[in-house]
C-alpha cells in the first residue's frame, strides 16, 4: 500500500504548494521529474497487477521479436501494440520489459498532456489518479495508448488543422479499433452546455429505445460479428451502471451546469465533456460499447476539474471557496468509490514487483471471470 500512496501524497502536497499556494521553487520542478520517474518504474516493474495485465502476459509469449515481425490482418489485436510487443520481445522474452516500454510511452504522453494543457500539473496528476489512472496504466493497455494519442491531437482538432488531426486518429487506430469513433469527433465540434445539449439528451433517450435493433442492422451491414457480441451486453448490474450513469453523466453534466450558469465562468474543454456526458448517458444503456468511449474523455474532465477546483479555492470569497470544497468532496467520494465497488481494488492490492514475483488470487478478478 505504501507504494501507492507515495506519489498520492506528494501529488497532494505539491498541489496544495504549487498549484493553490503559489509557491515557486526548484523542487517543484524535481517533484515533478520524481513522480514521473517513480510512475515509469511502479507501473512497469509491476508483476501480474491488473486483471488484464494477465490475459495481455499470456499473448505477450507468442509474439515474436521486431526481425521476424510481419503485418497480419488476422491478429486480433492492432499493429501498434503488437509492433510495442515486438520491441519488447527483442530485448528478451520477460514481459516487464514490455511493461517497461508501455509504462514509459503512456507516463510521458500523460505528462505532455497536462503540462501542454494547464498552469494546476500537480492538482491535475492528482484527479487522474482518482478517476482513471491505474485502469489506464495496467487494465486497458492498448487503448490508454490510443486515449492518450487522441488527447495530444486535441489541438489539431481544435485548430482545424485536419490533416494532422486525421492522422493523429490513424495511429490512434493502429492501438485499438475503437478509435474510429474520432472521425465522427470533428462533426461535432458545436455541442456545448446549452438548450441544444437538453434536447441531444431527449433524442439519445427516444433512439435507447430501438438501439438494439439500430445495432443489428449495423452489423448486419458492416458484417462485423464483435457488434454482435456486444449487443445483449445491457447491464454489468444496476448499482454498478448507476455509479457509472453517475461518473460520466450527472456528475460531468451538474459540474458544467454549475461552473458555466452559476458561478459564470468558463468551461475548460467544455465541447469535450459535453460529447463525454452524451456517450456516458448511452453508457447507462450498454456499457459495453459505449463505456469504453468514455475513456476517450476522462482526461479532460480531469483537467478541467482541477483548473476550477484551483481557481475557485484560491477565491477570496469565503462561498467560492465552499463551492469548491464540495466538488472535491464529491469527486472523491464518486470517483474513489470506483476501487471499493466489488472489491475491486484487489486487482491493484497487494502490489507484487518482478523482484518479489509470486501469483496471487485476486479475489475481484476470479468473481469477473465466473460472471463471463
Amino acid at each position: 500500500m505504501l507504494l501507492y500512496i507515495i506519489p498520492f501524497v506528494l501529488t497532494i502536497l505539491s498541489s496544495i504548494k504549487y498549484d493553490i499556494n503559489r509557491k515557486n521553487d526548484i523542487w517543484e520542478k524535481y517533484g515533478l521529474l520524481f513522480l514521473f520517474v517513480y510512475l515509469i518504474l511502479l507501473i512497469g516493474l509491476r508483476y501480474e497487477v491488473g486483471g488484464d495485465t494477465i490475459n495481455y502476459m499470456g499473448d505477450y509469449d507468442w509474439r515474436v521479436p521486431l526481425s521476424q515481425y510481419k503485418l497480419s490482418f488476422n491478429d486480433k489485436f492492432q499493429p501498434g501494440y503488437i509492433i510495442l510487443c515486438s520491441l519488447g520481445k527483442s530485448i528478451s522474452p520477460d514481459f516487464y520489459v514490455f511493461q517497461l516500454i508501455h509504462s514509459a510511452l503512456l507516463n510521458t504522453l500523460l505528462f505532455l498532456f497536462i503540462k501542454n494543457n494547464t498552469k494546476y500539473v500537480y492538482t491535475s496528476l492528482g484527479i487522474i489518479f482518482l478517476t482513471c489512472y491505474f485502469y489506464f496504466s495496467t487494465e486497458i493497455l492498448r487503448e490508454s495508448i490510443a486515449v492518450l494519442i487522441f488527447s495530444l491531437n486535441y489541438k489539431n482538432l481544435i485548430n482545424r488543422r485536419w490533416l494532422s488531426y486525421f492522422t493523429g486518429v490513424l495511429l490512434c487506430f493502429m492501438f485499438h479499433l475503437s478509435a474510429i469513433f474520432l472521425v465522427i469527433i470533428p462533426f461535432l465540434r458545436w455541442i456545448r452546455f446549452n438548450a441544444v445539449f437538453i434536447f441531444l439528451v431527449f433524442i439519445e433517450l427516444l433512439l435507447v429505445l430501438n438501439f438494439r435493433n439500430l445495432l443489428i442492422n449495423i452489423s448486419s451491414i458492416l458484417s462485423i460479428d464483435l457488434i454482435n457480441s456486444y449487443i445483449d451486453e445491457t447491464s454489468h448490474g444496476l448499482l454498478a451502471d448507476l455509479m457509472n450513469l453517475l461518473r460520466s453523466f450527472i456528475i460531468p453534466t451538474t459540474f458544467a451546469l454549475m461552473i458555466k450558469k452559476g458561478l459564470k465562468r468558463k468551461m475548460p474543454f467544455e465541447n469535450m465533456i459535453a460529447i463525454f456526458s452524451l456517450i456516458g448517458l448511452l453508457g447507462f444503456f450498454n456499457p459495453i460499447i459505449f463505456g469504453r468511449l468514455t475513456n476517450y474523455f476522462i482526461l479532460f474532465f480531469s483537467l478541467s476539474i482541477a483548473t476550477i477546483i484551483v481557481d475557485l479555492l484560491r477565491s477570496k470569497r469565503y462561498i467560492i471557496r465552499n463551492y469548491a470544497t464540495i466538488i472535491i468532496i464529491i469527486i472523491a467520494i464518486s470517483y474513489g468509490s470506483s476501487y471499493i465497488m466489488y472489491k475491486r481494488y484487489t486487482l491493484w492490492y497487494p502490489y507484487c514487483s518482478i523482484f518479489s514475483a509470486k501469483h496471487i488470487e485476486r479475489e475481484y478478478l476470479n468473481k469477473t471471470l465466473l460472471n463471463r
